[in-house]
Parts: C-alpha cells; structure tokens; sequence
C-alpha cells in the first residue's frame, strides 16, 4: 500500500510542465559549521520542488544532491512530501508526512528581504523553536526545506539560537526556467517511510557506538518526530 502511494504521489507532485503561475527562490542554508546548501525552491500552480545542492565549506565541492517534492495544497494539517536521503553511500525516496506547525504571526515585526516586506512568525517545528520571514506578496504556502503554513512564501526561516540551521533568500525570479531537471529519475531508489528511515539510521548508529562513542543527539532542524510525542 505504501509503494502505491509513493508512486502515485511521485508521478503527480513532480510533473511540473505547463502552468501559468511560477516562481524560482534561490537560498542558502547553513547546514552545519562545514556545510552550506544551496537551495533552488521551484513553484508551479499548485506543484512545489526543492533542489538542494551540498557544498564542502572546505574543498567547495559538491557533496550530493536532494529533492523534495509536494504540494501547496494539503488535507488535515498534513503535507505529503516526497524526498531523497543518503546514507552510507546509498541513496532513499523517503515518503514523509509533515504536521503544519502551529505558526504565532507577528505582524508588528517586519523586515525587508529582496526587497518584499516580511512578516514575522514563530513556531516549534518537529522539537525546534523556529522563526521565520515570510511575503504576503508572493501567495505561497511554501518554504524552502518541508516548511509550509504561512499565508505566504517564506524567504528566511531559522532554528533559534543556533548560528547553523537557517535559510536565507538571495534571488527571487519569477519564471522557472524550463530546462530545469523536475523529473528526475528518483523511483529507482529504495522506498522508506520517515520513521522507517530514521528507525533504519539509529539502529545503525545504535551498533555503532557499542565500539565507539558517537553522537547520539539529532542536531539537525528535526529533533522530535509525530509518533514520538
């Protein structure tokens, strides 16, 4: 029943041709204190696809390439939302389901980002507290990343007190360019679910540390997922 529905949702979220509405958002996302990721957020009607390109702080090469793939529209509080993950040198089309987060706007605290007034808001996103910008201007409810539920286009979101674990616009282009790659050959990867995913990880690094001592704690944006609370 999962595969079904990662096909179906695969062959729908990503077939991105042909429709009149469109944007192209361009972050960076520090990563860690190594890593940055450029990130090309392409729109499309009601279709949304993230690129994401993995770049060494330290030689400025490529690491990898991850998608993920959605929709703007979404039922019950929840986003489907298809993605690629690797881990020790093999890479996974992990079929996530993401809660919106229960969003505090502030509309007495703005700032401008490329020139578009941004409208303050803050939440908790799977176990981190986050604040993020975000433009009435461009209607989207999309982030870069799996960040959504805003009445509007997020341009910088952020983990509080964290000097890593944040996104930032640096160009908004309003057509997408058609030779982008937005079927990319992703079926033949390994499916998981999000939580067979990470369940499949910290088994592993769970052996691990029978012989070495490793870092246990998740220091990426998502900390606490839904069948853990």
């Amino acid at each position: 029943m999962i595969l079904k529905k990662i096909n179906f949702i695969f062959l729908t979220i990503l077939f991105l041709q042909g429709f009149a509405q469109e944007v192209h958002v361009k972050y960076i996302y520090v990563k860690s204190p190594t890593y940055k990721v450029y990130e090309n957020l392409f729109i499309r009607d009601n279709n949304v696809l993230s690129i994401q390109d993995s770049i060494s702080l330290k030689t400025q090469k490529i690491v990898s390439n991850d998608y993920y793939a959605s929709k703007l529209n979404y039922d019950n509080n929840i986003k489907d939302i298809l993605f690629t993950a690797n881990f020790r040198n093999v890479d996974y089309l992990v079929f996530d389901q993401v809660s919106n987060p229960v969003w505090i706007i502030d509309k007495n605290s703005s700032k401008k980002i490329l020139d578009y007034k941004c409208i303050k808001a803050t939440a908790n996103f799977r176990g981190s507290n986050i604040t993020a910008y975000f433009t009435e201007e461009l209607p989207y409810s999309a982030g870069p990343y799996k960040f959504y539920g805003l009445p509007g286009l997020i341009l910088e979101i952020k983990e509080d007190n964290k000097n890593y674990n944040f996104w930032e616009a640096k160009e908004i282009i309003l057509k997408v360019n058609p030779k982008i790659n937005h079927l990319p050959q992703l079926m033949e990867y390994p499916k998981k679910t999000m939580k067979e995913f990470i369940e499949m990880k910290e088994e592993a690094k769970n052996k691990d540390s029978e012989n070495i001592k490793i870092q246990k704690e998740r220091l990426g944006i998502e900390k606490k997922f839904e069948w853990e609370l």
